[in-house]
C-alpha cells in the first residue's frame, strides 16, 4: 500500500508514520519469521533439507489445488464423461502403482531422486496437452497417462525420506510441509473454482498450473540428501523376475507387513469404491456447483493443514502404525455421512473429516512402511505396497459401478463402510504384531 496516496492533507506529516509503520511490519515479519517457528521445531541439521522440500510442496500444493479437485466434475458436467470414464479417472493413479517393483528394481545402484523430479515434470507437461482436448475421453486420457507417469516416483520418494530426515523427526517435517502444501490447495481451489464458473476455459487455468508444478518439481530436486548404498551391490545380482519374488516374499516372512498389506487392501477397496461413487452422488444427486466442490475442498484443506501439524507430532510420540489405525477409524465416519446427506452442505462433515484423516493417513502409510521394512529395502517394501495399491485401485472403480447400478447410492455406502471397519480391524492386529513379535 502506498501511504501517500492514502493520507488526507499534508503529505509531510505522513512520513513519520509511514516509518513507524514499516518499523511495526519489519517486528512482525520478524515475530512470525518461518525460520525462527521451524527452529523450534526442527533440529538445524533438518532445516537445510526442509526449506527446498516446503517450497517444492507449496508449488505442487498450487498446481494440485487448481486441477484435481475439479477433474471429476469437468469430467462428468462439462465434457459429459460416462460412469466407465469416471472409473478410469480414479483407477488411472493405481495403473501406474501396478509397474512400482519395476521401478523399484530400476533404482538399485542408482541415485534416487531423478525417478520422482522427471516422472513429475514429465506428468505435468502432459497439463498442456489440454488445448488438444474436444472430448471427454481426451480429457481423461491425459489425466490418466499423467498420474499414471506421477506414480513412477513413488518407491523412490519413500527411500528419500528415509534418507533426508531422521526417524525421530520425520514426522514434523512431513507434516510441516505438508500444512504448506494444503495451505495453497485451500487458497488456489476457491480462487480458480470462481474463475472455471465465470468461464475461464479450464485448459488455460491447467496450463499455467502444470508450469508452476514443474517449477516445484525442479525445488525438490535441490533438496540435499544422504543416499544409503550398502545393500544395492547384493540387489544387484538379482534379475528382474528374481526381485518381483523377492519383493512378493515380504508378504511371507514379515507378519506385521503382512497385516499391514491386508488392512489397505480390505480398508482401501472399501474407501475406493466410496470414493467413486461420491462425485456421482455429488452431480447426479446433489447438483454441486464448482464453487460448491472448492468450498468442500477447502473445508478439507482446512482440516488437513490443522491436522498435518497435529498428526506429525502424534506420530512421533506414538508410532505410524496406531497412528494408521486412529485415521482409518476416522475415514468410516464418511459413508455413515453420505448416507444421510441430501443437501451439499450436508457434506462439510465428510470434507472436514476427509482433511483430517487423509492428512493422518497420508503421513501414517509412508512411516509405516519404514517402520517395518528391513534397512535398505525401503524402496522395495513401498514398491509392494504400491503394486497391491495399484491392484486394489484398478479394480475397486470398476466394481464400483456394478454395485451402484444393483444396490443404490445408500446401500453401496453401508457395503463400503463395512470393507473399511474390517480393514480397521486388520491394521489392528497388524498393530499388534509388530509389537508382541516385532518385524
Amino acid at each position: 500500500m502506498d501511504y501517500r496516496l492514502a493520507g488526507q492533507g499534508s503529505l509531510r506529516g505522513r512520513k513519520p508514520l509511514c516509518y513507524n509503520e514499516t518499523k511495526m511490519l519489519s517486528r512482525l515479519v520478524e515475530q512470525v519469521n518461518t525460520e525462527k517457528i521451524i527452529r523450534r521445531v526442527l533440529s538445524p541439521q533438518v532445516i537445510p533439507a526442509y526449506r527446498w522440500d516446503a517450497l517444492a510442496g507449496l508449488l505442487g500444493g498450487i498446481y494440485m489445488g487448481a486441477i484435481f479437485p475439479f477433474v471429476m466434475r469437468i469430467a462428468r458436467a462439462d465434457l459429459h464423461a460416462s460412469r466407465l470414464e469416471i472409473s478410469l479417472l480414479t483407477a488411472a493413479p493405481f495403473i501406474g502403482s501396478l509397474l512400482a517393483p519395476l521401478w523399484a528394481r530400476q533404482m538399485v545402484g542408482r541415485a534416487k531422486m531423478p525417478f520422482c523430479v522427471y516422472s513429475w515434470t514429465f506428468a505435468r507437461a502432459l497439463f498442456f496437452g489440454m488445448f488438444l482436448v474436444t472430448r471427454a475421453w481426451h480429457f481423461v486420457l491425459l489425466i490418466g497417462l499423467a498420474q499414471i507417469i506421477g506414480s513412477i516416483s513413488g518407491p523412490a520418494y519413500t527411500a528419500l525420506m528415509k534418507d533426508i530426515y531422521p526417524d525421530e523427526e520425520r514426522g514434523r517435517a512431513m507434516g510441516l510441509v505438508r500444512v504448506g502444501s494444503y495451505s495453497a490447495v485451500l487458497i488456489v481451489s476457491l480462487f480458480v473454482g470462481h474463475l472455471l464458473d465465470s468461464g475461464i476455459p479450464f485448459k488455460w487455468v491447467f496450463s499455467i498450473a502444470a508450469a508452476v508444478g514443474i517449477i516445484g518439481a525442479w525445488c525438490f530436486s535441490r533438496v540435499p540428501v544422504m543416499e544409503s548404498s550398502a545393500p544395492a551391490a547384493q540387489q544387484e545380482r538379482l534379475s528382474a523376475l528374481g526381485f518381483w519374488l523377492q519383493t512378493v516374499a515380504i508378504l511371507k516372512h514379515n507378519q506385521g507387513f503382512r497385516w499391514f498389506a491386508a488392512s489397505v487392501m480390505t480398508y482401501g477397496f472399501g474407501n475406493l469404491v466410496a470414493f467413486t461413487i461420491y462425485p456421482l452422488y455429488q452431480v447426479d444427486r446433489l447438483h454441486v456447483t464448482n464453487i460448491q466442490v472448492a468450498t468442500l475442498t477447502n473445508a478439507s484443506s482446512i482440516s488437513s493443514i490443522i491436522a498435518f501439524a497435529y498428526w506429525g507430532h502424534f506420530m512421533d510420540r506414538n508410532g505410524a502404525l496406531w497412528t494408521a489405525l486412529v485415521n482409518i477409524l476416522l475415514q468410516c465416519l464418511i459413508p455413515i455421512v453420505y448416507f444421510f446427506s441430501g443437501a451439499w452442505w450436508h457434506l462439510i462433515p465428510a470434507a472436514v473429516v476427509q482433511g483430517i484423516a487423509g492428512a493422518g493417513i497420508e503421513l501414517a502409510y509412508l512411516n509405516v512402511i519404514l517402520t517395518l521394512s528391513e534397512e535398505g529395502k525401503e524402496a522395495q517394501y513401498q514398491a509392494l505396497h504400491s503394486m497391491l495399491l495399484g491392484i486394489r485401485g484398478t479394480i475397486a472403480p470398476f466394481v464400483a459401478v456394478p454395485v451402484l447400478r444393483m444396490l443404490g447410492f445408500h446401500a453401496s455406502f453401508l457395503v463400503c463402510l463395512s470393507l473399511m471397519l474390517l480393514g480397521a480391524y486388520m491394521q489392528a492386529v497388524s498393530l499388534r504384531a509388530y509389537r508382541r513379535r516385532g518385524v
